[in-house]
């Protein structure tokens, strides 16, 4: 992990994948955040998200296999698109391996 970045709790994952469906232009201004810090950090993962979504589909379907099984993903979804795009702009902010990143995106409770 980036020293720093926010640290990803259960809590921050959450409000971050509370989000994984909304499209960024029609995303309110921010979330609900007292934090500066965090509140950029989620603006940044939904733009990056947006991106990897709009324009990187090939390069979210390895991490279906990643996370298939923590999260039982419907193949030819644009949710499971969504949900991949917004954890690969996650692993690349952070840096993580496919290993940690499974570990880390575990702990959110969100599972729509």
């Amino acid at each position: 992990m980036k020293n720093d970045l926010p640290y990803l709790t259960t809590e921050l994952l959450d409000l971050i994948f509370s989000g994984v469906y909304d499209i960024v232009a029609e995303r309110p201004e921010q979330l609900p955040i007292a934090d500066e810090k965090t509140a950029a950090l989620t603006k940044v993962l939904h733009a990056m998200q947006d991106f990897n979504y709009r324009f990187r589909h090939e390069d979210t379907w390895p991490l279906f296999a990643v996370f298939d099984q923590t999260f039982h993903f419907e193949r030819n979804s644009e949710g499971t698109t969504l949900w991949l795009a917004l954890i690969l702009a996650i692993q690349e902010l952070y840096g993580f391996t496919n290993s940690t990143l499974l570990k880390v995106i575990s702990q959110t409770k969100v599972r729509k």
